[in-house]
This record gives structure tokens, sequence and C-alpha cells, in this order.
């Protein structure tokens, strides 16, 4: 029983992480949006099903670095490697060559920003069933 609650909270934690690499990738878009030539990318859905996959490994504690006893050093995020350059798919492409539509990295971030919302909720639920199943209450 305790391996499958392990993959479940793998999976759960796997997924959220895929969906703020792809907020990553999105925001990029927009934050290129007049930058002439560029290509919006994206994750595609089966490459998290493929990384998902993949035989999990045991995380190592996260370490934080302190520049300053009272301050804890920035995190810095690097862009996703799976991150691929895809067609404008009935959008438009400015002169430039720029296919950067914002309205559709909107409805791209939030339908992400969505999914993200389901799996912390997906999480909770399970916390307060397993928080009600030893008898720890609710909460």
């Amino acid at each position: 029983m305790v391996a499958v609650n392990s993959r479940l909270f793998g999976l759960l934690s796997a997924r959220q992480a895929w969906l703020g690499d792809r907020q990553t990738v999105l925001a990029r878009n927009i934050a290129n949006a007049d930058t002439p030539g560029f290509r919006p990318q994206d994750l595609a859905e089966d490459e998290f099903r493929r990384a998902v996959a993949r035989p999990t490994r045991p995380v190592a504690p996260v370490r934080l670095g302190m520049t300053d006893p009272a301050h804890l050093a920035p995190t810095r995020h690097a862009p996703p490697d799976d991150a691929r350059p895809r067609t404008a798919n009935g959008w438009e492409v400015a002169p430039s060559g720029n296919a950067v539509v914002l309205e559709e990295q909107a409805e791209q971030m939030a339908h992400a920003q969505l999914d993200h919302q389901l799996g912390t909720d997906l999480y909770r639920k399970y916390v307060q069933m397993w928080r009600t199943a030893v008898g720890s209450g609710h909460g």
C-alpha cells in the first residue's frame, strides 16, 4: 500500500513540475511576442507521459543556499529540455515572421493553470483522506 501511495504522490509531483515547466515555456513565448522570427514553443502531453513512464529515482533533499542568515538564496529554473517549437496551427504569422498570438498563449496558460489547480486539489484531498484514515481528524 505504501508503494502505491508513494507512486501517486510521485505522479502528482511530476505532473505539477511538468505544468510549471509548461508555464515557463508559455511565459517565454509571451515575452518574445515582438521578437522577429520567433516561433512559439510548447511541451506536448506525450512528453509528460514518457517522463512518467521512466523509472523513478529517489529525490535528493533540497538544499537552500543563503547569502545572509536572514535571507534565502534565489532559486533559478533552467528552461525545460523538452520544449519544442511547434507550428502555428490556424493562427496567423506576423510579417516579421513572429508566430506568437497572445490570445492563444493566454488560453494555453489558463488551461495549464486549471490543470495545476486540479493537481493541487487532488493532492489536498488525498492528504485529507490519509489523515482521516490514521485518525488525526480533518484539517
